[in-house]
């Protein structure tokens, strides 16, 4: 196997730098009190329009009549130089390896307590140590697995200080150009409460925290449970990126089309903003989020407090392509698209400036099939991935009964494909 370079978004077709008139970019500067943080405010309209990215089908598996590949449900999927394809499942709790045609190659990591082995799963990456990653949500570590499968340690952020207190939880996990990031939360307990600080921030190997990009600290009272979809809310997985040169963009609210850059240091350097209209939710789109909610299956579902917010997140999905140019999903991106079109993601370049919408090519509904960018010119779509997550993660309801039903779903189908220039 060839070195692994940390897998990167797809290059988008015919980039090229452009200047726009004042009717889409305008920068402006915040109050001297905020450090005059620069702001580039665009307009809705992009200054090249919409481009359709082609995809060229390289394999697949999974699906109704499949029966050599079982596939939980993929949540994760990165590829190396050598072509495989890397998919994590977060269910079965380990990463599966296909090869270049589609040829199941290994597994990597397994459910247990021992070496390389771990209880849950929620992201996976190419570590700087040339070690693969798997993120366990909680308690939050990283076990590490050689490209052969075999156990290669473990890093804990906060390392093994008893001192230190609480205990870490991890969502959200990326490594390039030799620095590592993590997303999650430290949570320290008090008598009738917890509190979680939530934080973006790099960590060396020995899981040693160095810059912090993001954090905010949430305190939940035991005696009155509430969850609010706004107040609550702190960017996982998707709602952030980390660039080759350390600096870090992020949605960091939810009602609001918002980016942030990040310096390596952690100091915001500018803000980046677009006019956009939010997506009402529809009853059942509603509905479902209500469930997904619920921390758990619990049977005193009424004893809690959800506040729900009446419009779907404004940005979805965030990634940087090696250009530097900046891809942005936004809720309306997976929504009432053209005949063939997966989602259309909006594309800002280097300066901020939003340049074009990209349309992708391919079978499949945003609403219901993700769509994953591992690097090396590919793209893999999982077919049935919002049912599995939902019947996973979050179904449930009043009716006790119901409640211990297992949610049936179509078994998932994995696409590859090639993107075409």
């Amino acid at each position: 196997m060839s070195p692994v370079s940390f897998p990167k978004p797809p290059t988008p077709l015919n980039l090229r730098t452009c200047l726009l008139g004042m009717g889409f970019l305008m920068l402006s500067l915040q109050p001297a009190s905020q450090a005059a943080v620069p702001v580039v405010t665009n307009g809705d309209i992009p200054a090249d329009g919409l481009v359709k990215v082609q995809l060229e089908e390289l394999w697949r598996i999974g699906g109704e009549e499949d029966e050599e590949n079982l596939l939980g449900v993929i949540d994760q999927v990165l590829a190396d130089d050598d072509g495989n394809v890397y998919l994590l499942d977060i269910q079965l709790v380990e990463t599966q390896v296909f090869d270049s045609d589609g040829e199941y190659v290994r597994s990597l990591g397994n459910q247990g307590d021992g070496p390389g082995e771990l209880r849950n799963v929620r992201d996976l990456l190419f570590l700087p140590d040339g070690t693969v990653g798997l993120v366990q949500g909680f308690p939050g570590r990283i076990v590490k697995i050689d490209f052969e499968g075999l156990p290669a340690g473990e890093m804990k952020p906060g390392g093994n200080d008893p001192s230190a207190g609480g205990f870490f939880a991890l969502r959200s996990a990326a490594s390039s150009g030799g620095r590592l990031v993590l997303g999650g939360a430290k949570i320290t307990r008090g008598d009738n409460s917890r509190t979680a600080t939530n934080f973006i921030a790099a960590f060396d190997q020995d899981g040693i925290e160095g810059v912090r990009y993001l954090e905010s600290v949430n305190v939940r009272d035991f005696g009155r449970m509430e969850f609010s979809e706004k107040g609550d809310f702190f960017p996982g997985q998707g709602g952030w990126a980390l660039a080759d040169d350390g600096r870090l963009y992020v949605a960091p609210a939810r009602n609001e089309y918002r980016i942030e850059v990040h310096a390596p240091d952690g100091s915001l350097e500018r803000t980046i903003v677009r006019k956009y209209e939010s997506w009402e939710r529809t009853p059942a789109e509603a509905d479902r989020a209500r469930e997904m909610m619920m921390p758990f299956r619990r049977r005193n579902r009424n004893a809690i407090k959800l506040v729900m917010e009446p419009t779907e997140r404004d940005i979805l999905d965030i990634r940087l392509d090696p250009r530097g140019q900046l891809w942005v999903l936004p809720s309306r991106g997976i929504r009432e698209q053209d005949e063939g079109i997966h989602s259309t993601w909006d594309v800002f370049d280097s300066s901020g400036a939003f340049v074009r919408r990209m349309a992708i090519a391919c079978e499949g509904d945003g609403q219901k099939d993700a769509l994953f960018f591992p690097g090396g010119g590919l793209a893999v779509l999982v077919r049935e991935h919002a049912d599995a997550v939902y019947a996973l993660r979050g179904r449930g309801s009043d009716n006790s009964e119901s409640e211990e039903e297992d949610t049936e779903v179509r078994p998932l189908e994995v696409i590859c494909y090639r993107i075409l220039h």
